[in-house]
C-alpha cells in the first residue's frame, strides 16, 4: 500500500503544530498580584527568573498536535494506492471474468446450450488459487456473483441464467470486465467471452480496452448455417370503404437461409385468428403480404402476425396494437363570395391526408356557428373573416387548445385586422405587387421550428420553388417563421393559451402564387395543420430495450399521488407488474420482453389499459457475424496501462470511493474530545493543590 495526496500543498500546514509547541513551552501560569500596605518589615528576597526548557503535560501536548496533523491530513485528500500486483502475490492465482451473450439471437439452435457448456468448462479449469466472475450481458451487463473460486456456487450462478430478448452490445460487458481484472490483486488475468459474435453489437469503445497483460480468449458458440425466418415489421393501412373505418395489415417476412415455399402466415387480434395465408419467402430475402381489410374494433385490441413452423420463438411473430387510427377534425371556412371549387387545392390536400387523416368540414364564414369551432381541432380560414362573435369564440377555442390557420388573400382585407380581438399575430396590411418581377419567393425558413421541421432535411423539398406574385407581408414583432425574399414576414405564430394561431401572408387557392401546384404544398399544408393541431403521432410500437416515450404517459389517464408525481404500473407479457413514474420508482418503462404491455394508472386495477406493443429488435434478426479476432485485437491497449487500479480509476475516482477525509475527521474530532476531557482534568487537579 502506498498514499497519494491530492491536494499536497496543504502539507504546508503541518508547520502549525508549532503552535502546541510553543503554548506548551512559553506558557506561563498566571499569578495574582496581592496588594500590601508596607513592606518596611518585609526581608528583600532576590527574584530568580527560570524559562521553561521542557515541555510539560506530554500527553495533552501530543493530542493537540495529533489533532492539528490529522485536520491538515485531511485537506491533503489523501488516496491508498494498490501496489503492484508482482509484489503482493506471493503465488500464482487468475482472475477469471466470463462475459456471457444471453441476446436474443442465443435462443437459435443449440448456442445457449453450448454457452452454458463453455462457462463449465471454465469453470473445470480454475486451479485452487483462481478466481471467477461471471458477466451476462445482452444491451447491458452486470456482474452476478462475486469473485469466488468455488465451483458449486459457480455452476449454480450458470444454470440459473437465460437468454432474454434484448439485443447485442459488447462494449458494456468489455466495460464491466476492464474494471474488475484492473481492480484484481491476482497475477494473471483473463476475460473469456463467450457469444455468437453478432455484427450488430460490435461498439468496441475505449472503455473497452483492457488493461495490459489481461488475456482474452473468444469462445464462438456457432455451429453449421442459419435458417430463420422472421416478421420484420407491420404496417397498417387505413381504408373508409363501406362507410366505417376499416385497417389492413401490410407485413413483411424476412428470410435467412434457402427459399422456402408455402410458410403459413397467421393474422389475429386478441387471440382469435382473423385470417390465414401462405407466402413464399426467397433465399436470403424478404417478402410481403397483404391480409384483407377487417374493420377497427371501438377499443384498441393487442394483435399479432405470426409464422408457423419456425424454429426461432421470438422473431416469427410481430406484436401491435389494432386501434382506431387518431383522426384531426378540421373546419375549412371560406369567404362567402368565394367561387366553386375556389377551395379544392386545399380541401382535396387535407382530404388525402393519412399520416393523420384529416376529417374536413367545409363551411362558409357567414355560416359558421359556435357549435362548428367547438367540435373542430383546427379552423382554417381560408381567405376570410369571421363575424365579431366569432372570433371570440376563436380566441376562447384556442386558449382551450386549438389551432388556427389564417391564409390572407384577397378577400381579407386590412379593415378586418381592426376586429381580431388578439387572435392575429400581425395586423393585416395592404398587399404588395411583384407581379412585374415574376413572383417573389421565400426567402428565409425556420426548419428548427416543429411547423416546418419536414423541410430540414436535403431531400424534404424547396419551398422556394414557389412563386408569389401578390401578398400580405406579416408584420409580427416576434414568431416569425418564414420570410420571403424582401425580409417581410410570410408565416407567423401567435401561442394562446394552450393553443396557436398561423398567419400565413398569401392565399392557399394558386390565385396569388403557384404554391399549390408545387410538390411541397401537400407536406407544407399538413405539416402546418398538424402542427396547429398539436398532433403527436401514437406510437405503440417499440423494441425491447426502448424506453417508452412520454406520449405514452400523457395518454394513461393519469393522477399525481400525494408526492405530486405519477406513479404507473405495467403488466409485461409474461404476467410480471412493473411499477413506474413515481417516487423512487424508475422513471420510464424500458421493457425487457417481447409481447404487448399493459400499462395502468397505479392503484386502478379496473381501468382501460393503455397497450403498448414490444418486438424483437430487428437488428437481432440478421445473424450477420464478425471475426471474433477483431474483438480481440480491439480491446487490446495501445499504450502500456498500469497493473493496478489506476488503470481504470484515476486518483479523483478512487479518492472518492474510498473518503479518507471523513474518516479522518472522525478522528480529529476524537482528539479534541479526548484533549479537552484530559485538559479540564489537569487544570482541577492543580487547582486544588493550590
Amino acid at each position: 500500500m502506498s498514499f497519494t495526496l491530492l491536494s499536497p500543498l496543504f502539507a504546508l500546514g503541518l508547520v502549525a503544530i508549532a503552535v502546541p509547541i510553543w503554548v506548551h513551552l512559553v506558557h506561563k501560569e498566571r499569578k495574582e498580584t496581592t496588594a500590601f500596605p508596607s513592606l518596611a518589615f518585609l526581608r528583600r528576597v532576590p527574584y530568580r527568573h527560570a524559562s521553561r526548557k521542557k515541555l510539560r503535560d506530554i500527553l495533552l501536548f501530543l493530542l493537540r498536535a495529533l489533532a492539528v496533523t490529522f485536520a491538515i491530513l485531511a485537506f491533503t485528500r489523501p488516496v491508498i494506492a494498490r501496489a503492484s500486483r508482482a509484489a503482493s502475490v506471493g503465488g500464482g492465482g487468475r482472475e477469471v471474468v466470463a462475459l456471457v451473450d444471453r441476446s436474443f439471437s442465443m435462443r437459435y439452435g443449440d448456442r445457449w446450450a453450448r454457452a452454458q457448456a463453455a462457462v463449465r468448462e471454465t469453470i473445470d479449469r480454475l486451479g485452487p488459487r483462481d478466481r471467477m466472475t461471471i458477466v451476462p450481458f445482452d444491451l447491458t451487463a452486470r456482474a452476478i456473483n462475486e469473485a469466488t473460486g468455488e465451483h458449486a456456487l459457480l455452476r449454480a450462478a450458470t444454470d440459473s441464467l437465460r437468454p432474454v430478448d434484448g439485443g447485442t452490445r459488447y462494449a458494456p460487458a468489455l466495460a464491466v470486465a476492464r474494471r474488475l481484472v484492473a481492480s484484481s490483486t491476482l497475477r494473471e488475468r483473463e476475460v473469456v467471452v463467450i457469444s455468437d459474435f453478432q455484427r450488430s453489437g460490435f461498439d468496441l469503445t475505449e472503455e473497452s480496452r483492457l488493461p495490459a497483460g489481461v488475456k482474452v480468449t473468444a469462445h464462438d458458440v456457432v455451429v453449421g448455417d442459419v435458417r430463420d425466418r422472421a416478421v420484420r415489421s407491420v404496417e397498417l393501412r387505413r381504408s373508409t370503404a363501406g362507410g366505417g373505418e376499416q385497417l389492413a395489415v401490410h407485413a413483411r417476412v424476412s428470410n435467412v437461409g434457402p427459399a422456402v415455399k408455402g410458410t403459413e402466415v397467421e393474422f389475429s387480434i386478441g387471440g382469435r385468428t382473423i385470417e390465414r395465408k401462405r407466402l413464399d419467402v426467397p433465399a436470403d430475402g424478404g417478402a410481403a403480404i397483404d391480409f384483407a381489410p377487417v374493420p377497427v374494433p371501438a377499443t384498441p385490441q393487442s394483435a399479432e402476425v405470426k409464422l408457423s413452423g419456425d424454429s426461432l420463438a421470438g422473431g416469427d411473430r410481430f406484436s401491435f396494437v389494432f386501434a382506431r387510427t387518431p383522426v384531426v377534425s378540421v373546419l375549412l371556412a371560406n369567404a362567402t363570395d368565394m367561387p366553386p371549387d375556389r377551395d379544392i387545392f386545399v380541401r382535396r390536400a387535407l382530404e388525402i391526408g393519412d399520416k393523420p387523416p384529416f376529417d374536413v368540414r367545409v363551411r362558409g364564414v357567414s355560416a359558421l356557428m359556435p357549435a362548428d369551432i367547438a367540435a373542430s381541432q383546427v379552423i382554417v380560414l381560408n381567405d376570410a373573416w369571421p363575424s365579431d362573435a366569432i372570433v371570440r369564440r376563436l380566441v376562447a377555442r384556442v386558449r382551450e387548445g386549438a389551432g388556427v390557420i389564417v391564409a390572407a388573400g384577397e378577400r381579407i382585407g386590412a379593415r378586418d385586422s381592426g376586429s381580431a380581438q388578439g387572435l392575429l399575430p400581425a395586423p393585416i396590411v395592404l398587399p404588395v405587387d411583384r407581379e412585374g418581377e415574376r413572383g417573389g419567393v421565400l426567402g428565409y425558413l425556420d426548419a428548427a421550428h416543429p411547423a416546418l421541421s419536414i423541410f430540414g432535411s436535403s431531400r424534404s423539398g424547396d419551398l422556394s420553388s414557389a412563386r408569389f406574385f401578390r401578398y400580405r407581408p406579416v408584420t409580427a414583432p416576434a414568431g416569425v417563421l418564414a420570410r420571403f425574399d424582401d425580409g417581410s414576414g410570410a408565416l407567423a405564430e401567435l401561442r394562446l393559451g394552450k393553443g396557436r394561431v398561423l398567419q400565413f401572408g398569401s392565399s392557399l387557392d394558386g390565385y396569388w402564387n403557384d404554391l399549390p401546384r408545387q410538390p411541397v404544398f401537400l407536406p407544407f399544408l399538413h405539416q402546418i395543420t398538424r402542427y396547429a393541431a398539436d398532433f403527436r403521432d401514437r406510437r405503440d410500437a417499440y423494441v425491447v430495450g426502448e424506453a417508452v416515450d412520454e406520449g405514452v404517459r400523457a395518454r394513461v389517464d393519469s393522477t399525481p399521488n400525494v408526492q405530486g408525481v405519477v406513479s404507473r404500473v405495467a403488466e409485461s407479457p409474461s404476467g410480471r407488474r412493473l411499477r413506474f413514474g413515481g417516487a423512487g420508482e424508475p422513471v420510464a418503462l424500458v421493457p425487457e420482453e417481447a409481447g404487448v404491455y399493459e400499462i395502468r394508472r397505479a392503484g386502478s386495477p379496473g381501468e382501460r389499459p393503455r397497450l403498448v406493443a414490444v418486438n424483437i429488435d430487428p437488428r437481432e434478426l440478421e445473424f450477420a457475424r464478425f471475426d471474433p479476432t477483431r474483438l480481440v485485437e480491439g480491446v487490446r491497449s495501445t499504450t502500456e496501462v498500469a497493473t493496478d487500479s489506476s488503470a481504470v480509476a484515476t486518483p479523483k475516482e478512487r479518492e472518492r470511493d474510498q473518503s479518507l477525509w471523513w474518516y479522518i475527521l472522525v478522528a480529529v474530532t476524537a482528539a479534541l474530545v479526548a484533549e479537552a476531557l484530559l485538559a479540564r482534568r489537569i487544570s482541577q487537579s492543580r487547582t486544588s493543590v493550590t
